[in-house]
């Protein structure tokens, strides 16, 4: 079984086809035998939180109402500047997401956070500075997920397969994908953020203000809204989970 599943690695990587395919579950499970445990996503009071951003405002679309319900127990790391994100100069783009990165940390009161000064899809020649990164405390790391599919967010994912491989870690740790620009095929973890939705409006509002990006936060708190019909809320955050051993078996192109 292990040779057949390994044959159709091999071609997926050969013809090409993996950008015309969904990283579907579903596929998971028959080329890996991945098994999916849904259920509510809980935090304890010693809980160690890592999430790794692929460009400012990525990890409060994806999981900014857990980070506010448990602030204590994040850290966060933007590993681009946001050069490219705004409709400026590349300076003075960064220099502005820059600032708004800061400024939702503080709000948010969060343990331990930092942007790298690494350009907008330039992620993928700095693996010199993503390998100094620490995992060895984490209890759940959150990355971006596969379906975003743009420069830097494959190339965080193959850079963090090379640290997960290099560096010490827990032995339960658990890897979580958020959804943030493209939306998960499969849930296995969902976490309950109605009581906290206007403050995760209110971040969002910092990086995308009415006044530039109209009707953008709302549209962003919709899926958060069309997630919480199954679980019986009104606003919820989903994830995707995986062991190391589950993680480094997924392609990347």
């Amino acid at each position: 079984m292990v040779a057949f599943q390994q044959r159709i690695i091999d071609l997926i990587k050969k013809t090409n086809i993996i950008k015309q395919i969904n990283f579907n579950k579903f596929v998971f499970y028959f080329l890996f035998g991945l098994k999916s445990q849904i259920g509510q996503f809980k935090i304890n009071i010693d809980t160690k939180c890592l999430v790794l951003a692929q460009y400012p405002g990525a990890e409060i679309k994806g999981l900014g109402g857990l980070i506010a319900q448990h602030p204590k127990n994040f850290e966060v790391l933007c590993m681009t500047n946001g050069s490219g994100l705004l409709n400026t100069n590349p300076v003075e783009s960064a220099c502005i997401k820059k600032q708004e990165f800061l400024d939702v940390m503080k709000l948010t009161r969060i343990k331990g956070y930092k942007i790298f000064d690494v350009d907008t899809k330039m992620l993928k020649n700095h693996y010199s500075t993503f390998k100094k990164i620490d995992i060895s405390d984490a209890d759940y790391i959150f990355v971006p997920n596969v379906y975003d599919n743009n420069v830097d967010t494959i190339a965080l994912l193959k850079h963090f397969k090379q640290i997960l491989k290099d560096k010490e870690i827990k032995q339960n740790l658990k890897i979580l994908m958020y959804e943030s620009d493209y939306s998960l095929c499969t849930l296995d973890y969902y976490a309950d953020i109605s009581p906290i939705i206007e403050t995760k409006k209110k971040l969002l509002r910092m990086y995308y203000p009415e006044d530039k990006f109209s009707g953008l936060t709302d549209k962003l708190i919709g899926i958060n809204a069309f997630r919480a019909i199954q679980y019986n809320c009104n606003y919820v955050e989903a994830f995707m989970s995986f062991t190391v051993e589950e993680f480094l078996k997924i392609p990347l192109i």
